[in-house]
């Protein structure tokens, strides 16, 4: 509505002294005459005669333009927000307007008002205040329709002016066009990934099938090789032998290897034999050598050559007599071989009587400790147990890191110490929307996973209790049926927000803390961090020295771990006295926390 729209077509004092006829109108055209005073009249829209503007009152002329007029406008400066209180609908609005006659005519030189597009805008802007308030963003048509009822009929105002022929159109503006775009986009994307679902999970199918016979397909090839190979010789020659079975067209190829290990064989024979006759001469230079000795040494010397050369144990041959040589008297080389078929008379009458060596005899087997049994201590299992519940917050993101650094911590000081675990019963649960269990209730070993939370939307405290009203009675009634002395169950309530059903959650919260009601009542210890309400942590435990909250200033992330500190130290505690037989349980509020009811 830049452009003005000026009803007075024209304005000019009253002539006293008017000579001839007066000026006649256009017909859409009505004279209204005021004075100063402010009093307007029109006589019928029609001029006075000279005479009449002599004598007359009124000291100024109005020419009133009476013609209808259409335009269109958008209400940019006052847009209408949707329900969500973020985007905003753009609204265009065509109407028509004109004077009410003579009586309207009198009416709006009475308000002084030229430009009739303001006074429009006004009483369309008032019409149309908060009603995009009632329709969602999407919803543009609704807020349309709604609209165009409200200005369906015509209306005429104080000021003379009426309003007729209104037709509204609602659109979402740039902003929130370009939010349902993307919307509509991820829609089409979701719809499009559902219809793809559906193939891609059948060719995932068809190809692990594929994989699967082609597997199966290699495994039988390899069994056949492997059948093909059993009478193959594991050693050089047969592997070359299969080589050139394999690959017959590279025979020369296969001579080749055969070729170099033939002179591999060799060389290694001369240097061994070389080795055997030097080692020979320096025995033989010492008289370390007698005639009964050669033979052995014959055959040491043979089998050395024939192992380097490849060809086994040689066969043995006649030993050559010395002159000089005494006679072969069961010499002690042969003890060794004889005594490997069974002790005989002759060899037990050799052998010394057994002493008790000054040292430890070494083993009979080469590289083979020996053996010593693993002495277990059995963990007494103390005469009570306690069963403890650690409810923590997952909807406070910052808390998320530092409270999962605490559960390790925690985990590994009750695995480290079996004497203080075997009286602890664990259980965590991840408070957000819903309470999901981490850790079902057991006894923290190191076999035991570590718990980790999740971050989480929404924050529920009813479903946290309702959750701890069932769990906690089984969990004592499993314990109970093992044996054990259950202590009264104790449960750590973090919270770093406000819950989603503000006070709803109480009667859940009595249904589980009510002794009367609930046998299986627990202790409950509230830390507040964070977003939490002080009141709430109060309410929430069951004793005024049970509620603890975070100092105002203190950011929520080292308030998380101090609060982390507190479960394990906490709980640890807890476990040496039940251990030293003192089952009396009291709590020391974390560092730098206040009790609820002193935060008030």
């Amino acid at each position: 509505m830049s452009e003005q729209v000026s009803l007075i077509a024209e304005r000019k004092p009253v002539p006293r002294m008017a000579v001839g006829p007066t000026k006649a109108t256009q017909p859409h055209l009505a004279v209204v005459y005021a004075t100063a005073a402010g009093e307007v009249e029109c006589f019928d829209g029609r001029p006075m005669t000279p005479s009449q503007q002599v004598f007359s009152k009124y000291r100024t002329r109005y020419e009133v333009d009476l013609r209808p007029r259409q335009r269109s406008a958008v209400l940019g400066r006052n847009p209408l927000v949707s329900r969500d209180g973020v985007h905003a609908f753009e609204v265009r609005v065509d109407f028509c307007f004109r004077i009410d006659g003579f009586d309207g005519a009198k009416n709006w030189v009475r308000s002084g008002i030229d430009d009739a597009l303001p006074v429009v805008h006004g009483y369309l802007t008032s019409l149309f205040h908060a009603a995009g308030q009632r329709f969602a963003i999407e919803d543009s048509f609704g807020l349309q329709m709604f609209l165009n009822q409200k200005c369906a009929q015509q209306v005429l105002l104080a000021e003379g002016l009426l309003i007729y022929g209104c037709q509204v159109t609602v659109a979402p503006d740039t902003k929130s066009k370009a939010y349902l775009e993307s919307l509509i986009e991820a829609g089409r994307r979701e719809t499009l990934g559902q219809a793809e679902h559906t193939p891609n999970m059948g060719a995932v199918v068809r190809q692990g099938q594929l994989d699967s016979k082609q597997q199966e397909l290699q495994m039988e090839a390899a069994a056949r090789q492997a059948k093909a190979l059993e009478g193959t010789r594991i050693d050089s020659e047969g592997l070359i032998r299969q080589y050139l079975n394999t690959h017959p067209e590279d025979a020369a190829g296969a001579f080749e290897m055969l070729r170099k290990l033939e002179e591999a064989r060799f060389a290694t024979a001369e240097l061994q034999n070389q080795r055997a006759l030097a080692l020979f001469q320096a025995m033989a230079d010492k008289n370390l050598v007698q005639a009964g000795d050669l033979e052995v040494m014959r055959q040491l010397l043979t089998d050395v050559v024939g192992r380097a050369a490849g060809a086994g144990q040689l066969p043995a041959t006649s030993t050559p007599q010395l002159p000089g040589a005494r006679p072969w008297d069961a010499p002690a080389a042969q003890l060794p071989s004889a005594a490997a078929s069974g002790p005989t008379q002759t060899q037990s009458h050799l052998q010394p009587p057994y002493q008790q060596p000054p040292y430890p005899q070494p083993p009979s087997q080469p590289y083979a400790p020996a053996y010593t049994p693993t002495q277990v201590t059995p963990v007494a299992r103390p005469a009570y147990a306690a069963l403890i519940y650690l409810v923590l917050d997952e909807s406070a993101p910052d808390c998320i890191e530092e409270l999962n650094r605490g559960l390790s911590d925690l985990h590994a000081a009750l695995a480290a110490a079996a004497d203080v675990s075997a009286g602890i019963r664990l259980s965590v649960l991840g408070m957000a929307a819903t309470t999901e269990p981490r850790l079902q209730l057991e006894t923290v070993t190191t076999a035991t996973r570590t718990p980790i939370l999740t971050g989480r939307q929404g924050l529920s405290y009813g479903h946290a209790f309702q959750q701890l009203r069932t769990v906690v009675a089984q969990d004592v009634g499993v314990v109970k049926a093992q044996g054990a002395q259950v202590l009264r169950p104790i449960v750590y309530f973090v919270t770093g927000g406000v819950p989603d059903e503000t006070d709803d959650w109480r009667a859940a919260h009595r249904a589980l803390t009510d002794a009367t009601g609930n046998p299986a009542a627990p202790h409950v210890i509230a830390l507040g961090v964070g977003r939490a309400h002080t009141f709430a942590v109060r309410a929430v435990a069951t004793r005024p020295e049970f509620g603890f909250m975070a100092p105002p200033h203190q950011d929520a992330v080292s308030a998380a771990h101090s609060c982390a500190v507190f479960l394990r130290d906490s709980v640890v505690g807890y476990g040496r006295r039940i251990a030293a037989g003192d089952p009396q349980f009291s709590v020391n509020p974390p560092d730098g926390f206040r009790r609820a009811e002193d935060a008030y």
